[in-house]
């Protein structure tokens, strides 16, 4: 039986969902689970439920067989080395493989894209010390291999794996989806702007969608001045600028008919499985690995973020054909992203 450690040494609460799935995945193979977890992870009782928690300064006289490694932190170096000097296989989970380029400071801007060198820069001793780097998708592993792969050439692929949160209820109260969606960070590279940009248009046009924006961001100060957007706040339903416990997160994909998945770059949304577990269809844009995982007119569609009539007649279809593609997305969440899917996968990598 392997002794398997899931660790997150950057608190992210959006993480909280894999780490579940991972430790469940463990489990369901036989062996032992455990997390290793930054300290702010500790407010959420059900990670607790799931396996034992440690902290850093818990882990003196802990031993484990293998590592697994969630997200990008500045610890990580120091905690793989003697991981790995004392045995333990390194399982790197790499979310966002390196893909600088000047598309990248278009979409992100300057003080994200200095954040993203530096999580790459701190990123870069761990691939070398990884026994596996696990991929999220194909174009991930193309995105890696086109730039990282000399650090590491022992590569999985193994999509963003969650627990299933939803239920049949889903699909049988339908009439509660009345809301498409922005879910996550509120940054140009998710199109964030662009999402703006159709609410503001939908009001003036006198349209009938209603919208909800739920993100640990605080809402830009222009949003909440804009006065058109202030005329029609009670169409907008803000859950922002806090870090939403998993149960509110889930009320948030419950009430959308469709997810914004418009984004500029990206090699796999954590929003999109989210949403597929809930019965919800995705907007999304033909980059990344959205076009793996999307079918256009079967469990989400197609669009330009520029194109306001386009994501319109899209929504429209969508909504008017709710039943058939909320029974698609649960399909394709349970065959893809639900954990039990990927149990042959993950365990090959402890073998």
């Amino acid at each position: 039986m392997a002794k398997v450690v899931i660790v997150s040494l950057r608190f992210n609460p959006a993480f909280i969902q894999f780490l579940i799935a991972y430790a469940k995945a463990v489990r369901a193979l036989g062996h032992e689970a455990s997390f290793l977890l930054d300290p702010e992870y500790r407010r959420f009782s059900e990670l607790e439920i799931t396996a034992p928690v440690f902290g850093i300064p818990d882990r003196r006289g802990q031993s484990w067989s293998h590592a697994l490694l969630l997200n990008p932190s500045v610890y990580n170096r120091e905690l793989a080395g003697s991981l790995k000097r004392s045995g333990t296989k390194i399982l790197y989970v790499f979310h966002e493989p390196w893909q600088m380029s000047l598309n990248h400071l278009r979409t992100e801007g300057f003080v994200d894209t200095v954040r993203a060198i530096i999580a790459h820069w701190a990123t870069v001793p761990v691939l070398k010390l990884a026994d596996t780097v696990i991929l999220a998708s194909q174009n991930g592993l193309n995105v890696y291999d086109n730039a990282d792969v000399r650090l590491n050439r022992n590569t999985a692929c193994i999509p963003l794996i969650m627990d299933d949160e939803a239920s049949a209820e889903v699909i049988e109260n339908l009439d509660r989806k009345r809301r498409f969606g922005f879910i996550g960070a509120l940054c140009r590279s998710h199109g964030f702007d662009q999402y703006v940009a159709f609410m503001r248009d939908e009001f003036c046009r006198s349209g009938d969608f209603q919208f909800l924006i739920a993100s640990r961001n605080p809402l830009p100060k222009p949003i909440l001045k804009d006065p058109i957007l202030r005329r029609y706040w009670d169409r907008i339903e803000v859950r922002c600028g806090r870090p939403l416990d998993n149960e509110e997160m889930n009320r948030c994909y419950s009430e959308c008919f469709c997810v914004w998945n418009l984004y500029h770059r990206s090699t796999q949304s954590a929003v999109l499985p989210k949403a597929f577990m809930f019965g919800a269809p995705v907007i999304a844009s033909r980059i990344g690995a959205f076009p793996e995982y999307v079918e256009h007119g079967v469990n989400g569609r197609f669009a330009d973020a520029g194109d306001l009539a386009g994501i319109r007649s899209a929504l429209v279809e969508m909504r008017e054909n709710l039943g058939s593609y909320a029974v698609n997305c649960r399909q394709t969440f349970l065959n893809t992203f639900y954990y039990e899917s990927q149990l042959p996968a993950i365990a090959r990598l402890i073998q």
